[in-house]
């Protein structure tokens, strides 16, 4: 199968099972409005590794995690659900999902909306690590440090998404293979042809590679056996880096709008 036909034989599996998630949550959770979003719905290109973004008016908060569960239980083998709580969702997401802000046509516009986007659920990541810190009296027990590793998990999560929009928008291509994740972040700090300058610096790429490993390493461990000495530093460094990791990008979005003007 070509390379085209499969993009499209995906989605196509990705809207049959985002309609039945939509009807589950409605049908068995209650949920009073539902909104199929993101590269689905035509909001961004479509790509080998998009996702399904359904956000969700009316959830009761504890039937979440019920829900979610049996959403993926919907899902094709290797298709992942990002479920948003609408009444949750920061204002310029949640004017995204409703369709109250158009996204710009012109490619660089519309990956600077993306990306604004992004840092805008980024930002509620450190917010949350910031709380979540301030309530601490000594060293975190180990259900702490499950929120803990959740919100850094969270965290690189979201900066990879932002280099996923990069390299299907700008570069017009996705790394492949099982190392993908760290070949994405490494292409980030050189510049790609003439399309693009580099997106990030070494020094910070560097740090980020720091928060991909941890991400590997949650994803591949119990929360038990999390250490507090091993997240700290990822942990008391997180604001600072996406400080830097916001003005790198916005630094970089402003290189291609200089490079349309004649």
């Amino acid at each position: 199968m070509a390379k085209d036909e499969k993009l499209e034989s995906r989605r196509a599996a990705a809207w049959e099972a985002a309609r039945a998630c939509a009807d589950l949550l409605r049908r068995r959770f209650g949920a009073r409005r539902v909104f199929i979003f993101g590269s689905l719905a035509g909001q961004s290109p479509w790509h080998a590794r998009s996702d399904i973004d359904i956000a969700v008016e009316g959830l009761a908060p504890e039937r979440y995690f019920d829900a979610l569960r049996e959403c993926w239980a919907l899902l094709p083998e290797g298709m992942e659900l990002d479920l948003i709580p609408l009444e949750s969702a920061p204002p310029t997401l949640r004017a995204h999902i409703l369709g109250e802000e158009e996204m710009p046509i012109e490619p660089t516009e519309a990956l600077r909306r993306e990306i604004a986007l992004e840092l805008a659920r980024l930002e509620r990541r450190v917010q949350s690590l910031e709380r979540l810190m301030s309530r601490w009296t000594g060293e975190p027990d180990e259900f702490a440090l499950r929120s803990l590793g959740s919100i850094l998990h969270d965290f690189y999560t979201g900066i990879e998404r932002i280099f996923e929009r990069i390299a299907v928008r700008i570069d017009g291509d996705l790394p492949a293979g099982p190392h993908w994740h760290t070949d994405l972040l490494w292409r980030m700090m050189s510049p790609w042809g003439e399309s693009r300058p580099a997106v990030i610096d070494p020094a910070l790429g560097s740090r980020l590679s720091d928060y991909l490993r941890f991400r590997h390493l949650f994803r591949h461990t119990y929360g038990f056996e999390l250490e507090w000495e091993r997240c700290r530093p990822l942990a008391e460094r997180m604001a600072e880096t996406f400080r830097e990791l916001r003005t790198s990008l916005m630094a970089f979005l402003d290189s291609l709008t200089g490079r349309r003007e004649p």
